[in-house]
């Protein structure tokens, strides 16, 4: 529903009676909200604001925003409310939840349903196993290595009908899911790290159970201890006997014999001060070193960012950091013991903001940390099964947050299937020039001594036009550029600390334009910049602040629906233009109307 911008109508702020009015109607779809959470997240003193807006489809949708949050909607002519992913990461168990698997939630980003294959059962297969419901029941969506909601929708058909269709065909039809246009409309914050499902971690206790009688034999290897789900699982390291490490190093290189009576104590207490102690120093040497490998950090930074940005990601799946329950009880405690212990160096400038300032990489705690090749193949991301953490720390070597794909399309897909790929996936012309140029050199469809290329009937099928007959050889350009001519054209969006948003279509430019107003009155007016990502009530600001013009955000008139334009007072080509290159890094040449300065005569 959300997955293409939405056009707000209208926004009202809403009067006392009406939050008597919408706290009843939350009351009769939400009967577990008792009156304490009501005012929690309907306070008096807060504004709440209902917005009327047009969806892509057509559907007239009512979104209630608190504290410009959005919490619930409802579709019009339809009596029920819907709550947003962001209420339901406050209040998980707000509604009935269905549970699928990390990889799929890939999918639903890209506006899929959720089909009956993705569903994880809670059991063996009977009537109940999906719930007692009717079709249209909502449902929230989560995953096996998160509880926290990433999607809400509708059940496509009743619960025994989902247990007749013997896992075939559609479980949930999506509503709202995280990345969407709702989503972008919030704070775009990741979902917060909730721990596996109830009955994931049952089934996980089940299998420890089953494991504890395989012997290990230690020999004079170290085990790198890795504080995941609750039990070690990593992979025999190298002799390492000659390094000194402190005995504050829980959670890497420890002697197996010396120490496995003092790491199966924190095992078993996973929330205990120490456990929590060892998970933060584990994280913060595995933040340091993923850094060091990819030069994805400058120094000096302010403490806080690091460790939301760098050291927060990298915490194991099913485990949640939280300095509050360390006995650290603050970053700033815990930072300036790592500082005493010469790792770090922690200065405040100005005064009261604490910036690192220096890292020691010869230290032993740093340079004796073992990173297991999954999280540095994933640059950062602690395990591919989270999904959301490999979004958020995902990396990308241009200097803008852009980047132009292609979309496979069906006519082609036979090429890519041989490279796991499929219909709908989206690579790089880069990328796509690499598994074109594998599939070639597999098939020994080279040309000797030639820049051609030997087509097959499958490369013939998709390249060659019928028009031109048969054709025996292609050159290696033509290959290329008739193949990324049968594709459909996507973009990435990658903002630091969010959620990578893949769109459908062609790359709008970012439009300047400078027009007249009543008595001969100049305004600025920028299309298009929520298309990179950009916030436009953040960049409104930023230009308001800047050249001390007043400014305002709303529906482009003449535009198609869903474009937002930002009017700025007077002419402010230039600095709107400077803002975009220098602080945004955007390209030139996807912002059109740089030229129109203040010079220009109109």
């Amino acid at each position: 529903m959300f997955a293409k911008p939405f056009r707000i109508k209208s926004q009202t702020q809403l009067k006392g009676s009406d939050r008597k009015k919408l706290r009843s109607e939350l009351t009769q779809n939400f009967p577990s909200l008792t009156a304490d959470l009501l005012n929690t997240l309907i306070p008096n003193k807060e504004e709440v604001i209902l917005l009327r807006m047009y969806c892509h489809k057509g559907e007239t949708v009512n979104m209630y925003q608190v504290q410009k949050e959005p919490l619930f909607f409802m579709i019009d002519k339809e009596k029920a409310i819907y709550p947003t992913i962001f209420l339901l990461w406050k209040i998980p168990d707000l509604m009935p939840s269905m549970t699928t698997m990390p990889p799929v939630v890939e999918r639903l980003t890209k506006g899929a349903d959720l089909m009956l294959p993705g569903i994880v059962t809670k059991g063996p297969m009977n009537p109940k196993v999906y719930g007692v419901f009717e079709r249209g029941y909502p449902v929230s969506i989560n995953t096996t290595s998160n509880q926290a909601p990433i999607a809400v929708g509708v059940t496509a058909q009743s619960s025994m009908d989902l247990f007749m269709a013997a896992r075939q065909g559609k479980g949930v039809y999506i509503l709202h899911v995280l990345g969407d246009s709702l989503w972008e409309y919030g704070s775009r914050s990741p979902p917060p790290q909730l721990g596996p499902p109830e009955f994931v971690m049952k089934g996980q206790e089940t299998e420890d159970l089953d494991d504890d009688d395989e012997m290990v034999n230690p020999g004079d290897m170290l085990y790198e201890i890795n504080l995941v789900n609750d039990f070690i699982r990593e992979d025999l390291l190298e002799s390492v006997a000659q390094c000194s490490l402190g005995n504050e190093v829980l959670s890497v290189l420890v002697s197996f014999e010396d120490n496995a009576g003092f790491n199966q104590d924190h095992l078993r207490h996973p929330g205990s001060p120490e456990a929590m102690d060892a998970l933060l120093f584990h994280c913060f040497l595995k933040a340091w070193k993923i850094c060091a490998k990819h030069q994805s950090i400058e120094i000096p930074i302010l403490t806080s960012n690091f460790y939301r940005l760098h050291v927060v990601p990298v915490c194991p799946d099913g485990r949640t950091l939280d300095v509050k329950k360390s006995s650290y009880k603050k970053l700033s405690k815990f930072l300036n013991e790592m500082a005493k212990k010469q790792i770090i160096q922690v200065k405040e400038f100005p005064k009261g903001i604490e910036n690192i300032t220096a890292v020691n990489w010869e230290h032993d705690d740093i340079k004796y940390f073992r990173v297991d090749k999954q999280s540095i193949g994933n640059m950062g991301t602690c395990n591919s099964s989270n999904w959301v953490r490999s979004f958020m720390q995902k990396k990308h070597h241009s200097r803008h947050p852009l980047d132009e794909l292609d979309r496979f399309t069906e006519s082609i897909a036979e090429v890519y299937r041989t490279n796991d790929l499929c219909k709908g996936d989206v690579l790089t012309t880069q990328e796509i020039r690499t598994v074109v140029t594998d599939y070639i050199k597999k098939h020994n469809l080279k040309a000797q001594g030639q820049n051609t290329v030997n087509v097959d009937p499958l490369l013939h099928e998709i390249v060659v036009n019928r028009k031109e007959g048969y054709k025996e050889t292609l050159r290696w350009d033509e290959i290329f550029s008739r193949m990324l001519g049968k594709m459909s054209q996507a973009y990435r969006i990658t903002k630091p600390g969010e959620v990578p948003i893949i769109k459908k279509g062609k790359l709008e430019l970012i439009e300047l334009a400078v027009a007249k107003r009543s008595g001969n009155k100049r305004v600025t007016l920028v299309y298009n910049a929520g298309v990179y990502g950009i916030d436009e009530n953040a960049f409104a600001h930023q230009v308001q602040v800047g050249v001390a013009a007043s400014t305002s955000v709303g529906p482009a008139e003449h535009k198609p629906m869903g474009t937002t334009q930002i009017l700025i007072q007077g002419n402010q080509i230039n600095f709107v233009a400077k803002l975009l290159l220098e602080t945004y890094n955007l390209p030139r040449k996807y912002i059109r109307g740089c030229q129109m300065s203040s010079k220009t005569r109109f």
